[in-house]
Parts: C-alpha cells; sequence; structure tokens
C-alpha cells in the first residue's frame, strides 16, 4: 500500500478550505509520519464497509467519518466490537441515518472501520498550540484520570527524549503504567518515542493547531493510538522568536550604568522620592521641573534644575519620571529627541486599567520609544537599581557593595521588597529592575541582559505573565544551564490572574502549562517570596548536589522528628546510614537521652554545640557515609540564643567549627535557625553565620524546600552538560 504524503493530506483540506481532517485523514497522516496506528480505512457504502470488516476479521469498529462532525459519539456516531456482517451492515446505516439527523448540512465521506483493538492501559495524547508558548504536548492516563484527576503532563515542543520522559514519569498514576498488583509494565519505551514522535509533527507541519490521540493503548511489547483527531491552524504559524537589539543591548547598558541621570516631575508631595535616592550615584543628577513652587524644595537638595531636558548641559543616559499620564506622550518624545538611552515611566493608569484613554496613551508611548529604540521601562514600575553605582529607585537601599544576583521584578512592591530583604539573607544585589506593565521591553529583554552580565551568576523574577511565551522560554534555556533562574509567579489562583490582569496587564497562564514551562527550560518555579530568597542563599553558600540521601543532626528529640518529616515531605530521603557510620558511632555517642540512627538526636554527645570535638566528628562521619549526599545540623538556636549572648565564644568556637567543616567537604552543608521567640537576638547571629559561608534557615521545612528544589537544578545541569 501506497503511503500518503501528509504534506499532500494537508493541502487538500486547506484547498476545501477544512480546518478539520477526518479520522481517515488524520491516521493516514500519523502512519505516513511513522506513528504507530491502528489501520483504518474509509467506507463509503454498506457493503465495503462489510467486506473492509471481514479483510480485517473480526470484531471491528464503525465511526462516522465526516470534516464537519467532531463529536462522533454525541450523535450516535461510533459503533464498537461488531463481530458479524449482519452487525456491520446494520450498524452503517444506524451511523448515516444518525448523523443526517444531527446534522442534515455536514458532508458525510461515509464510515472509518478499523480492527477492535486488544485491551491495554490507556492514555491520552494531545498537542495544541498555546496562545503565548506555541506548539504544547500534553500526556496523561485516559478514563477518569484525565478527566477527574487530571492527571496530566505537559511540555513545549519540540521534545527532547528527557522531555518525554519526564512527562511519564511525573504522573500521579505511574505505577499503573510500571505494574501494579500483578498487572505488566507497559513498554515504556514505545511511549517516550509516540510522544517524541508527535512533537516531530509540531515541528515538521506547523499547519497543524490541534492533535489528539485519544485514547491511545499501551502494552507491554509497544503502544498503539486507536483515535486520532487533527486541527489545522486557520492562520499562518506563529513568528520566530525575536532578538534583543544590539541597539537595545547597548540602551540598557546606559541605563543600568549611567554617567548622568535625569529625574522628571519629582514634587514634594512625593518628599522629593526620586531625588532623594540618587544622593548616593557616583554619576551626575539632574532635575526637570517646570513648577516654580517645587523649586525651593529641589534646590535645598542641591540638585540643579532645568526647565526642559534639552537644556540640561550633559548627555543623559537614564530620566526617571513620575507625571501623570496626560503627560507622559511629551516627556517620552523629548526623551527620543535628546537621544536618552533608557526612561523609567513611573506613571500608572495606562493598559492595566482597561480604559480606552489609558491604552491609548500606551499605544502612543510604545510607538514612540520603538521608533527611537528608546528603552522604556514600564509604565507602572520603580525602574532600576545598581547598588555598586549608588543608582537606586528606593531611598532605603542599600549601595557600594556589588553583588552576583540580579533581580527582574514586574512588581515594584516586590522588587524592593527582594532587594531591602536580601542582605539579610546573604544575598548581594548585582541589578534589579522593576518594568511593570512591560510595554516596550519585556521580562526577556532583561533576562536577555542579565544573562550576559558578567557580575549576575544567579537571577530571581517575580512575573506575572510574559508577552513573548516562546522567546521567554527559548532565552531561559539558553541560560539555565550556566545561570540558576529562580521564578515566582504571581496569578496562581483564578483570583490571582484577574488581579495581574488589573495590575500589569498580563496576560494569565494556566498554572500546570507555567509550572512545565519553566521547569522544562531548567528554571526553578517558586511559590512565594520566601521560597525565592531562599532557594538564591542556598545556590550562593552550599556546595552542589545532585543526591536526594539528607543526613541530619538535632539537639533534642522533638526537633528530630519533625526535621526528618519536613525532610521527608519535600521529596528528599532520610536514609539509615552505612553499618561502618553506625560502628563509629557507637564509639563515641552519648545514647542516653539521644539516638543515632538519622536523624542524629545529639544534644548530648555534642553538649548543644559546645562539645566542639565530638560536632567535628559526627559531622564527619556523615561526610564519609556513602548513602548521604546532603547535611543539614538544626543548631537548637531558640534554645542556646541566651548562651550564645552572654558567652560569644561559645559561638565563635561553634562558627569556626562548622565554617571549616563546610569548606573541606564536598556535600551541602546546612543549618537550620528556628528562632522561636528569640528572633531579635538571632538577627545578628544570622549574619556571622552567613560571614561564615553558611547557609541558614528559619525553619526546617523551609531548608528542606530549598535544598530539594536546588538539588533538582542541579541534576538539570548536570544532564545539560552531558553530550
Amino acid at each position: 500500500m501506497t503511503q500518503p504524503d501528509p504534506t499532500a493530506i494537508i493541502h487538500t483540506a486547506q484547498s476545501q478550505s477544512r480546518h478539520l481532517l477526518t479520522e481517515v485523514e488524520s491516521k493516514a497522516l500519523l502512519r505516513a509520519a511513522g506513528l504507530d496506528v491502528v489501520r483504518t480505512e474509509l467506507a463509503s457504502s454498506r457493503d465495503q464497509a462489510v467486506g473492509l470488516a471481514e479483510e480485517f476479521g473480526w470484531p471491528v469498529v464503525l465511526k462516522i467519518c465526516s470534516p464537519d462532525i467532531v463529536h462522533k459519539s454525541d450523535i450516535g456516531g461510533v459503533r464498537l466490537n461488531l463481530g458479524s456482517a449482519e452487525a456491520v451492515g446494520q450498524a452503517y446505516d444506524a451511523i448515516m441515518n444518525a448523523a443526517r439527523t444531527a446534522q442534515p448540512e455536514a458532508r458525510l465521506d461515509g464510515v472509518s472501520v478499523q480492527p477492535m483493538a486488544k485491551p491495554g492501559v490507556e492514555v491520552i495524547i494531545g498537542l495544541t498550540t498555546d496562545p503565548q508558548f506555541g506548539s504544547l504536548l500534553m500526556f496523561g492516563l485516559g478514563g477518569v484520570a484525565v478527566e477527574v484527576l487530571q492527571d496530566v503532563a505537559f511540555r513545549l515542543a519540540p521534545l527532547t527524549s528527557d522531555d518525554a520522559r519526564g512527562m511519564i514519569r511525573e504522573l500521579r498514576g505511574l505505577p499503573l503504567l510500571t505494574g501494579h498488583r500483578g498487572q505488566a509494565a507497559v513498554d515504556l519505551n514505545a511511549l517516550e518515542q509516540l510522544l517524541l514522535g508527535v512533537s516531530g509533527l509540531a515541528t515538521s507541519y506547523p499547519q497543524i493547531q490541534e492533535l489528539d490521540l485519544n485514547p491511545s493503548l499501551a502494552y507491554a511489547d509497544g503502544c498503539l493510538a486507536v483515535d486520532a483527531r487533527i486541527v489545522l491552524r486557520s492562520d499562518g504559524p506563529p513568528p520566530a522568536p525575536r532578538p534583543l537589539s544590539e541597539h537595545t543591548q547597548a540602551a540598557l547598558e546606559r541605563v543600568f550604568h549611567p554617567k548622568a541621570v535625569a529625574v522628571i516631575g519629582d514634587k514634594k508631595a512625593m518628599n522629593y522620592m526620586w531625588l532623594r535616592s540618587q544622593n548616593r550615584f557616583q554619576g551626575k543628577v539632574y532635575s526637570v521641573q517646570i513648577d516654580e513652587r517645587e523649586l525651593p524644595g529641589i534646590e535645598a537638595l542641591g540638585v540643579p534644575n532645568y526647565t526642559s531636558l534639552a537644556d540640561i548641559p550633559d548627555e543623559i543616559d537614564y530620566v526617571m519620571t513620575a507625571v501623570p499620564r496626560q503627560v507622559t506622550p511629551r516627556i517620552i518624545a523629548d526623551c527620543a529627541a535628546n537621544k536618552v538611552g533608557g526612561v523609567m515611566l513611573f506613571t500608572s493608569g495606562f493598559s492595566e486599567v482597561g480604559d480606552a484613554e489609558g491604552k491609548q496613551l500606551e499605544q502612543r508611548l510604545v510607538e514612540t520609544a520603538e521608533a527611537s529604540e528608546l528603552a522604556l521601562i514600564g509604565p507602572n514600575c520603580m525602574g532600576v537599581y545598581n547598588p555598586q553605582i549608588g543608582l537606586r529607585n528606593y531611598t532605603e537601599l542599600p549601595t557600594g557593595e556589588a553583588g552576583d544576583v540580579g533581580f527582574i521584578g514586574q512588581s515594584g512592591t516586590h522588587t524592593i521588597t527582594f532587594s531591602l530583604a536580601a542582605p539579610q539573607h546573604g544575598i548581594r544585589i548585582s541589578k534589579a529592575v522593576s518594568f511593570g506593565n512591560a510595554a516596550v521591553l519585556d521580562a526577556s529583554d532583561y533576562l536577555n541582559y542579565l544573562a550576559a552580565d558578567e557580575q549576575t551568576r544567579r537571577i530571581g523574577m517575580y512575573l506575572e505573565g510574559v508577552r513573548e511565551g516562546r522567546r521567554f522560554f527559548s532565552l531561559l534555556r539558553e541560560v539555565t544551564p550556566h545561570k540558576p533562574v529562580v521564578i515566582w509567579k504571581g496569578g496562581q489562583s483564578e483570583a490571582g490572574q484577574r488581579a495581574t490582569s488589573s495590575h500589569t496587564g498580563s496576560l494569565a497562564t494556566p498554572v500546570a502549562i507555567w509550572d512545565a514551562v519553566v521547569t522544562q527550560a531548567g528554571a526553578i518555579p517558586v511559590a512565594d517570596f520566601d521560597t525565592l530568597l531562599d532557594v538564591l542563599h542556598l545556590l550562593g553558600l552550599a556546595k552542589p548536589t545532585t543526591g536526594d540521601g539528607v543526613g541530619l543532626v538535632a539537639m533534642t528529640g522533638g526537633p528530630s522528628v519533625v526535621i526528618t518529616d519536613a525532610f521527608e515531605q519535600a521529596g528528599l530521603r532520610v536514609p539509615e546510614l552505612s553499618q561502618d557510620s553506625y560502628q563509629e558511632l557507637a564509639s563515641f555517642f552519648t545514647v542516653i537521652g539521644g539516638s543515632f540512627r538519622n536523624p542524629l538526636d545529639s544534644g548530648y554527645t555534642i553538649g548543644m554545640g559546645q562539645s566542639t570535638d565530638n560536632l567535628a566528628r559526627l559531622l564527619s562521619i556523615l561526610e564519609r557515609d556513602p548513602r548521604i549526599d546532603a547535611i543539614v545540623m538544626d543548631t537548637g538556636a531558640g534554645l542556646v540564643a541566651g548562651q550564645w549572648q552572654a558567652r560569644p565564644q561559645l559561638l565563635d568556637s561553634l562558627l569556626d567549627t562548622l565554617s571549616a567543616f563546610a569548606t573541606r567537604s564536598a556535600k551541602p552543608f546546612l543549618t537550620v535557625l528556628q528562632p522561636f521567640n528569640r528572633e531579635a537576638e538571632l538577627l545578628s547571629v544570622r549574619e556571622q553565620f552567613h560571614a561564615a559561608g553558611l547557609p541558614t534557615f528559619a525553619t526546617h521545612a523551609r531548608a528542606a524546600r530549598a535544598l530539594a528544589l536546588v538539588t533538582g537544578y542541579r541534576r538539570f545541569q548536570a544532564s545539560a552538560s552531558e553530550p
């Protein structure tokens, strides 16, 4: 039998102005592309249906074949398990009559005839076109698992073998595929190849908008698609991701490293916030203000004021402005005319509020900025922060010290809060940007910039949506093997998605798709602000590991129980130690009031951290144990903080021991400083731990969550480096 050409099948449908392929056409296309599909033929008459059924062998399945009928079962267009010529003939008549009654205007080609497939494990594979990210694959168990439990996995096409394998293995119902209660395991390799085949279709035939293989049947020795539906695009393929232009890259370089800054429209009502924020800036600062009532306050700050941007004697690299929205088009036009590098627009009230005037004003801003290649940041944002040169977007932000963590935030509040909280978590910022509505420059542009920034080694993000999803994904995939990217996504709930629209005008993306895209690209998705800080903190201070076995040290029995729960619940293991470790521990461990099974209930043995010789010995045992990949110590800080305060030498000795161990050990070492009611006393203690290179966490759960996420990233990083 001559295999049809998939391109010819698509062209035929398009020439007839059809977007829906018939099942016969769909399966022919899939078979021609090399996918395992149950043989299906078209019967345009009763006798032809009977003849095909006899050729295939009993039992068979008949389905209505029409380019106009999508849901065949709903109109009575499907008959299963037909075992005789008489049954096939009757089924043919019944299906055709039902279709004519239900949809009199539909074109009826006849019925499709196919053998009744042997039972197997039902799975569903789907391909759709996401409006932001493009071709998207879905995989799940069929039947109730997908309809009720929504046990599905998503990835963007094209897939790698690791992507396909990951989709299969992340299902909660995986035991149904790997063998459960005597049921044989299915051929996972065949499922993987089927997913890769569908992914290849998305790449080879961009005309495909949607594809459903529901169900496909997985067997111990292969898999088979038994039903197929393909919908063609009604428009052209999506545009290829655009790169960051060299001009925009240069403009952002001027913005983040300006020699001269102008603040337009600052006023007393805001306590001259923008001008006062620049009081440590190492370059020149100018004010532009035409309201004479504001001039004495500006003069008191020692900042020269001009009534026009054009009057300033220096070339301005970066403009900060907070003016009524009606004035913004003139400001942006002035910035373009004076060849400013970039402008931060604090003003809100544009597309995010949804009124016609706001949308029109924003469109004018965009047209002016794009025509002049002006780096427009915002509107509705706080702009950039570079602590090394004293460039700030908030008066309380620290300056003077160069860091290695870049931050990209769609929210001004979250960006400022992160910048304020970072030093308390041992995080030093290289550069940060709050970009609001992203009318011109989006998250991808700032990610592209920080990816090339030599000072930035880790990147944190708060996002509510992205405008060019495929570009964002492609950039992430390029960046993450070299620089970890941690992303906190706002708008995870339905109400949250509504809020992001009114906040920044962002397009809402379903949570499952967003998480799948971020994970597939190798970034680290986090659910809240604390986890964002914790993960970036751990990435900067701890040694890497790809293993999940954790050795736990606690001071007392209660914490030793709950710390175990925390790490197991985070997806890590708390294994038994090796026999060699137990023999050595037994030689000196005080078992009265303690235990050394793992976790090590060691308070008596190490004198609540004061017996540093025993502590060093205990940690060395865990470091040598082959079952342990990471080590975590609950310091009992809430109990001993008073002793540390009264006798600082105790804390110094502990820090020396822990720091020396963390430095020489190849395994990551974490500490828990759970404050209970001693938060004030422990603030300076945390700083001392961080100065000693020791990561600290306020709770067991936060330490466990951060370690699990960072370990997952290190596995991705290791696999990405493999040839």
